[in-house]
């Protein structure tokens, strides 16, 4: 075993628009297995929507992502060293900044896991976000892994942009292991 490794995107703001990655997490090893063991989003509505609240999807990605922000990769120990074939990305290079990938093209036919993020119909007091699980509680003791040239996208899909308003704020969190 290689490791333990996380990551974590900065927050990511809505974009208006009906999709949205947020996180990609990618193995282009040929001989090295990833195997996901958790990933989390958070969500901050900070406005009142009226609309239906957006989705948050984990799909396999039909080919390799490419663009967006590679991001760091933290160790859980630090004598192993994670793969640079093991790639992480975002949109954002900093809490709040600009939104710029990664671009990925979910597998429709792989829908991993989805649930719902939140909404505010009114504007009034304060919620706190909790961790929400984008795979089953059964990858606790089920591997789920990404062979050479496979990838997970998480994503928002809305059903319309203004349920994916720029007032809406993200984040993703990974861990993996890496044989």
């Amino acid at each position: 075993m290689a490791g333990y490794f996380s990551a974590a995107t900065f927050r990511q703001v809505g974009n208006a628009a009906t999709t949205q990655n947020l996180l990609t997490i990618e193995n282009i090893d040929a001989t090295k297995l990833v195997t996901i063991r958790r990933v989390v989003f958070q969500m901050d509505a900070t406005a009142a929507l009226a609309a239906v609240m957006p989705i948050i999807r984990t799909q396999r990605t039909s080919g390799v992502p490419t663009g967006g922000t590679t991001l760091a990769k933290a160790q859980w120990d630090t004598a192993n060293g994670s793969n640079a074939n093991t790639i992480v990305r975002s949109s954002t290079a900093t809490d709040g900044g600009a939104n710029s990938g990664p671009t990925a093209t979910p597998d429709a036919a792989q829908l991993v896991w989805q649930q719902y993020g939140m909404r505010l119909h009114t504007a009034v007091g304060q919620v706190l976000g909790p961790d929400n699980s984008q795979l089953p509680g059964l990858a606790d003791t089920q591997n789920f892994i990404l062979r050479q040239n496979q990838a997970l996208v998480v994503g928002v899909v809305a059903a319309i942009g203004t349920s994916n308003p720029a007032t809406n704020h993200y984040f993703v969190e990974v861990v993996w292991q890496e044989d």
